[in-house]
């Protein structure tokens, strides 16, 4: 392993993993993987325990797609998976980087990530659907220009496709979810009403096989090439939705530092509020999830958030609706010069998500609704929200005085 691991670029944003030099080295452990004896753990433990940390860390990225593209190229039966793209202010990272500061390329490179994984095997299909959720910016229309530029055989053919939110609830389309509004009105999409939207065009379609439906995010921060890491239990038949997660023994993670202070409180208070799903799943917010149609078909219309905890609530309808949950650990490379949730760019505060939280832990009974702290938060203003997150409590219960 020495030598291969010592090869590793280094990886200090997303877009490292895009770069000519990472996707070569992806190949050279592909190579490298498919003639070893010890699996996947062995040699992942073997390299979370390396002292020469930069290298070790690119090393396990390439390894976990080299893992995923060794399980999608042993189905045995025909899988189809739709990956969803949502997308708002997102032209920056869809441009090439010399064309922009942050660009990622990533609509050509997720579609082209979608085509190799494909050649692979002949049991398995890959669609992507990106939904303009009512973008300013015209990410949609950017992305469509890209598509018809590149993919256009795909584009024709319904592989791959580009949705407007906007337009949808303006034509009245029935796989708009229920009360969804305007960005202008009360019950507004940020990012889950195009997700489930986008979930909604799709869960009843005909496909190939088994159909996998991938909630993703618009940016890099997930190599799609770990797609196959999604796939396994539910092609095995041993779970029927499994969350990717950045807090597993075995993920690979860089994470901002100003994202990972600012949400830690938040985090303590949805694992009160839905302590069963906390005990199952610890990183619930990261949108690397996939559903069997079936399993989705069933969940899909208690939804709803449409907003951030979107998330939250998909596991919580899992948990609460029987679905086999699993988790399973991913490299997560964060993207967050480009972030459309930091500072002025903020589109809801995380007291606004702390009260959707509060409203799925009543809808699914997770909590007793006369638990203090629920109460606490149901009636707590901004103002003295602001002061907590300024100075969070190291116990929730202190907040209660």
């Amino acid at each position: 392993m020495d030598d291969i691991l010592l090869k590793a670029p280094p990886v200090t944003e997303a877009y490292d993993t895009t770069l000519p030099e990472f996707r070569s080295y992806i190949e050279e452990v592909v190579d490298w993987y498919t003639g070893q004896d010890s699996c996947y753990a062995v040699l992942d433990q073997e390299a979370r325990q390396d002292p020469r940390r930069a290298q070790a860390f690119g090393f396990r990225i390439a390894l976990k797609i080299a893992e995923s593209r060794r399980i999608l190229g042993c189905l045995q039966e025909p899988v189809t998976i739709t990956l969803l793209n949502p997308v708002y202010k997102e032209t920056g990272r869809m441009r090439r980087r010399e064309e922009h500061p942050h660009g990622e390329d990533s609509i050509r490179c997720k579609a082209g990530v979608l085509k190799s994984l494909e050649s692979g095997n002949p049991n398995l299909s890959c669609r992507m659907v990106v939904i303009d959720d009512e973008c300013p910016d015209g990410s949609g229309h950017l992305a469509a220009e890209i598509l018809e530029s590149d993919y256009a055989a795909e584009l024709g053919d319904g592989k791959f496709r580009v949705l407007f939110l906007g337009d949808a609830i303006d034509k009245g389309d029935p796989d708009v979810p229920p009360g969804l509004t305007h960005k202008d009105g009360a019950n507004r999409s940020v990012k889950g009403g195009a997700v489930l939207f986008g979930m909604r065009k799709t869960v009843y379609q005909e496909v190939r096989g088994l159909h996998i439906i991938v909630d993703n995010d618009a940016d890099l921060s997930v190599h799609p090439a770990q797609l196959g890491l999604l796939v396994e239990a539910i092609a095995a038949g041993d779970a029927e939705a499994v969350a990717g997660s950045r807090r597993e023994a075995d993920s690979v993670a860089l994470i901002g530092g100003s994202r990972d202070t600012r949400g830690q409180l938040f985090i303590k208070i949805w694992r009160h509020l839905l302590p069963e799903l906390a005990s199952r799943v610890i990183d619930t917010n990261r949108a690397f999830k996939a559903f069997s149609a079936p399993a989705l078909a069933q969940i899909l219309g208690k939804i709803g958030i449409y907003t951030f905890p979107y998330q939250i609530e998909l596991l919580q309808a899992c948990v609460s609706g029987g679905i086999k949950l699993k988790k399973r650990g991913i490299a997560y490379v964060d993207s967050e010069a480009a972030s459309t949730q930091q500072g002025e760019a903020i589109t809801e505060t995380y007291l606004d998500q702390v009260h959707q939280i509060i409203d799925i832990a009543k809808r699914y009974q997770a909590i007793d609704t006369a638990d203090p702290l629920l109460r606490f938060l149901e009636d707590i203003s901004e103002e003295r929200w602001q002061e907590i997150e300024g100075d969070p409590p190291d116990d929730l219960e202190d907040l209660l005085g």
